[in-house]
């Protein structure tokens, strides 16, 4: 038997992003970054001097070793005294943390252009890591501080060869060939080349963060709207809930009371009329209840924690079954582990979305077909299959059935008593216990329906 699956349809949900996260640039996202930066710090550190002493062991290049090593040794310290702080001190001022942003940043340039005056100044082809600083600055700033440190690293670059070019600063040539660095055509060229890509970067860099930042904007103030309005469509389901249970459980209580003391007096026809009202009234209860459990929030899930004996709740709600079971003539079958599986969440969220599974297995079966309940323990979680032979789920409709007060055709012309509100009270029973929901069906053959329920 072909079977068609829908996936695990269970999404985490998003938390609401906090006023001071949702600036591009904010305290909490600039230590992020400056985190990320002193990791990539190390890297740097540690290749600097790798490099350095290849270049003086294999490349046959003569550099001072003591003064590179100096210089690696004071990256090192100095990245140290940034993470030590990161870790002691909370992101909470955005002020704070762009000052000693920039102040790292100011020192990486200073300390790159020492080490580049020691390993061979403009000939050296790794100068353009300045370009990389460029780069970096872009992420952790906004657009005047990106240039602003841009213009910094080329001053220091430029400084730093035309100190050598007019021997104001010592040069460490690199090659057996010519020196290049007092060839006033080399350095001019150099500098060019140089000042164009950095200015290039700083453009481009600086156009694409903004570009981020609107986007990211524009998701924020998009993310919000939404959640207002899931707020109102809650507050609203609430409102409903409160107003409409009152006088409905107390039009179903005196149509009851009716039926009760005059109903053998009554003719055929006004008693059938009242009973299709319970009925009616008995729906629109449960409406009314689907409604409440739909809008308990997350908060709510840890007001009746405990250990949920699950064997012995799967026994009680096939019992709460039976007179129907027995009247469809169906077939139960349960496999559950020898030993009880306990599961510690919320009794009443695991019996409503263990009742409603079963429920509809039961509601949508065939007559004469086979309800399997099959549990197992997985350790960190445990896994509930509840199968049928009934009515299926066609392909078109899997990715419906989740949906508030949607009934498939087939549902509807199975059972008139149906709400569209069970799936979708299992769906968001099970994400807020960080579980998983998946069905399988294929039309007129039968769906299982599996709830995977974790273990915090």
């Amino acid at each position: 038997m072909e079977r068609r699956t829908a996936g695990a349809v269970a999404q985490t949900v998003p938390e609401p992003i906090a006023s001071e996260s949702a600036h591009f640039v904010s305290a909490d996202s600039l230590r992020l970054r400056s985190d990320w930066f002193n990791r990539m710090r190390w890297i740097a550190a540690v290749g600097m001097v790798a490099a350095s002493l290849l270049a003086v062991e294999f490349g046959g290049v003569v550099l001072p070793r003591l003064p590179i090593l100096l210089t690696a040794t004071v990256l090192l310290a100095m990245n140290t005294v940034y993470t030590l702080r990161n870790r002691r001190v909370p992101a909470v001022d955005i002020r704070a943390e762009l000052r000693v942003v920039k102040l790292q940043m100011v020192l990486d340039l200073l300390l790159l252009t020492v080490l580049l005056g020691f390993s061979g100044g403009v000939e050296n082809p790794f100068h353009f890591v300045y370009i990389i600083h460029v780069l970096l600055a872009g992420l952790l700033f906004k657009g005047g501080e990106i240039h602003r440190m841009s213009l910094l690293a080329g001053l220091l670059f430029t400084a730093e060869v035309l100190g050598e070019a007019t021997g104001l600063v010592p040069h460490h040539h690199l090659s057996s060939g010519p020196e290049m660095s007092r060839d006033w055509r080399f350095v001019a060229s150099g500098l060019a080349a140089f000042w164009l890509v950095l200015v290039a970067c700083a453009y481009l860099s600086a156009s694409i963060m903004r570009h981020n930042r609107t986007i990211k904007d524009d998701l924020v103030v998009r993310q919000q709207q939404l959640m207002a309005a899931d707020k109102a469509k809650i507050d609203f389901f609430r409102y409903v809930s409160h107003e409409v249970k009152t006088p409905v459980v107390t039009a179903q209580s005196a149509v009851e009371a009716v039926l009760a003391v005059a109903g053998a007096d009554m003719a055929e026809k006004p008693r059938d009329l009242l009973r299709r009202t319970v009925e009616r009234l008995r729906q629109a209860t449960e409406i009314v209840q689907g409604l409440s459990d739909l809008t308990r929030g997350p908060l709510h899930q840890g007001q009746d924690v405990r250990d949920v004996n699950l064997n012995r709740l799967v026994a009680t709600l096939l019992d709460g079954q039976q007179t129907l079971v027995e009247s469809r003539r169906l077939r139960v079958e349960v496999r559950l582990p020898a030993e009880d599986v306990l599961l510690r969440a919320s009794e009443t969220m695991v019996d409503k979305v263990l009742g409603n599974l079963i429920s509809n297995a039961v509601r949508y079966n065939r007559d004469g077909g086979r309800l399997i309940v099959e549990m197992h323990d997985l350790g960190d979680a445990v896994r509930v299959s509840v199968a049928d032979e009934g009515i299926g789920i066609r392909p078109e409709d899997l990715g419906r059935i989740f949906d508030e007060f949607y009934r498939t055709p087939e549902a509807k012309a199975a059972s008139t008593l149906g709400t569209g509100l069970g799936l979708p009270i299992v769906k968001r029973f099970i994400e807020q216990m960080g579980g998983e929901i998946a069905v399988t069906s294929e039309p007129g053959r039968g769906s299982t329906f599996t709830a995977t329920l974790r273990r915090s």
